[in-house]
Formats: structure tokens, sequence, C-alpha cells
């Protein structure tokens, strides 16, 4: 698990004026709309007391503690403590952190770190994705390391997803494939040959499988966490959130189609892949490999988050948190952090 990258937490739908939780990098976040419609993305601990923000509501441009009614603003500033006597100031200490939050593909993304804008890893670049995308989404949670599970899905052999087919299989034949790697991603480009789907005869009466043609495809993987498949006018977009070391929830954009139909296929043919995921077994292909080396760049740099340390020095005594940038930029603060960073390897 890596800090200092855009990270994709949510699609597009599961984002209102009501916060939600979402849970990655050993991590919570709140995620909620302001009421001009930004999107915006907090640590979900409140230094108070530790409530949890996502159990809380908006009042105006504030976020609300449910535990003691303390209100944050967009950028993690406390404005109003209820208990205070009037004339009393907020305390500098009294803050959380704010990530930068961005909704472009379909996701809303936060920059889990504390780098200056001018020093970011770029958002991955989409290409195939219209950045005001919708379409069908869904999830699914794994019981697997998301590095295993962005190998599986990070392979040309799974691009057929990105068609309407009910598949009756999981398996991909890969006939040509051309692969190219980038600092921070790797696209892949080929011809493949779809499992066997299930064809329908007149009226619904009689199913059988058939074996389905040729087809160009496409996949893509960028780190830190997301693959893209594509095939004929057919776009997915899969983000794996690594819930914590052990656990990995993917959740998916089906641009081409809106429809209930099209997620309960897309997630039936998931579904069917579970046994491969969850095997224990991480892939050894040229997207592992990438993705592997990828890691070790982050890790270099000094991004790689200590998830053994949290779990053996801090675990249910002590709350850390991934940095925002306000730590690094605004230097009058550097002592008003009450939560601990979390440590890096």
């Amino acid at each position: 698990m890596y800090k200092n990258f855009w990270w994709p937490l949510a699609t597009y739908n599961e984002v209102s004026n009501k916060p939600i939780r979402v849970t990655a990098l050993q991590q919570e976040f709140v995620l909620y709309r302001l009421p001009n419609g930004k999107a915006q993305v907090l640590s979900d601990l409140c230094v108070h007391r530790g409530g949890a923000l996502s159990d809380g509501w908006l009042e105006g441009n504030c976020i609300v503690c449910p535990y003691h009614g303390w209100q944050f603003t967009d950028d993690g500033a406390c404005v109003k403590i209820p208990a205070n006597l009037t004339g009393v100031p907020v305390p500098r200490k009294a803050r959380v952190d704010s990530y930068p939050t961005v909704e472009k593909y379909g996701f809303v993304w936060a920059f889990l770190g504390d780098l200056s804008e001018t020093e970011r890893i770029p958002m991955p670049n989409l290409s195939a994705i219209p950045t005001d995308a919708k379409g069908a989404t869904g999830n699914i949670t794994w019981q697997a390391p998301y590095q295993t599970v962005i190998a599986y899905f990070g392979d040309l052999s799974k691009a057929f997803l990105a068609s309407d087919a009910e598949f009756a299989g999981a398996t991909a034949k890969i006939n040509t494939a051309q692969v190219t790697q980038y600092d921070w991603s790797l696209n892949a480009n080929g011809s493949i040959t779809p499992p066997k789907h299930i064809e329908t005869s007149f009226l619904g009466l009689v199913k059988k499988e058939v074996d389905s043609p040729q087809t160009e495809a496409k996949s893509d993987m960028y780190f830190p966490c997301i693959t893209t498949h594509s095939v004929a006018d057919g776009h997915l977009v899969l983000i794996h959130l690594p819930v914590n070391d052990k656990v990995t929830q993917t959740k998916w954009l089906m641009v081409k189609n809106q429809s209930a139909e099209i997620n309960k296929t897309l997630g039936a043919a998931l579904e069917h892949m579970r046994s491969g995921v969850e095997s224990g077994k991480t892939p050894s292909n040229v997207a592992a490999q990438a993705f592997a080396r990828m890691c070790q760049e982050a890790i270099r740099r000094g991004w790689g988050i200590d998830i053994h340390t949290i779990q053996a020095d801090y675990a249910n005594i002590k709350a850390v948190v991934i940095p925002s940038p306000a730590r690094r930029e605004v230097p009058e603060l550097a002592a008003a952090w009450v939560l601990k960073e979390v440590p890096v390897i």
C-alpha cells in the first residue's frame, strides 16, 4: 500500500450529501458532496474523541461529528465546537487531514499523501474513458491481497469482461499481444478469443453455449490500483482498493451500458472467478512483473506504508493517518496535528 498517489475511492453515484465511509490502505476516509456538488475526502477520524465523521451529517459547507457536534470545513479545519463558551477560539489542533479531491472518469479520486501539486505523480490518463463517464457500477470483495487481484485482472485475457455477453467460463485465449511499459502503467493490445457464451433462442425458451469469435482487445494497468479493458465499443474500469493486506474490494464502471442486466452479468462473471483470485497464488504474468517493479520504485521513494508496523505497534492503541498536503504546505501548522503520520517502509 502506497501514499502519494491519486487513489479512486468511490464511483460517482456512491457519493452524495450523506457522508459515507470508505476503508482503503487500512485507513478510514469520509466522502461527501458539498452543497455546490463538489466531492470531498477527509480522514474519517475526529481529532476530539475519535468519532467517525461518516456517521455525521452536513450543515452548510461543514461536516458535523455525531459525537460532540464539532464542525469541520472541507479544508479539515474545525470552525465550531458547541461546548465552547462564546468568544472562546477553536484550538489550532482541532483539524483533520483533508485530501485533494477530483471527480473524473466516473470515480471520486483523492490524492492520499503530503506532496505539493508540482511534486505529484499525475493522475492516470484513462484515454478510452470519457472524463464525465457514467455507466453501470458495482463492487465485489476478495479475500486476497490487492497485488494478486491486480495481477489477475491486469492480464489481456480478462479484456472479454468489457463485452456484454453472458459468459459461461472465465478463461479467454490470447492469440496475439503487444505490451508497452511506462513508469507507472502498462498497456497491452492484441487479439483474444473470449470464453464461450450463452446464446438464447427465440422467446428465450432455449439456451446453449456457443463459441465466441476472435476479437481485438486492449487492457491497461495503472499504478496504484486500476485495470481497464476495452473490446469493440465496450469499456470497463476496475479499481482494486486494498482494505488491508489480506482483503481487496474491486469496484467497477461499465461505460458502455447503464442497465441493471449488464451489472448482473458482470457481477456473475466476476463471481465465477472467485476461486482463481482467492487461490493464494499470484499470477506470473507481465502485469504482475510490471506491478512489482512499480511497487519497488514507490518504496524507493519512501512512499510504502508500513502496514506491519501499524498492525504490531498501533493496533487498538493509537490511530495513525496518511498525511495531507497541508502538513507540509502550511508551516505554521506543523505543531497542530494531533494524529501521527503512518510509518513508511
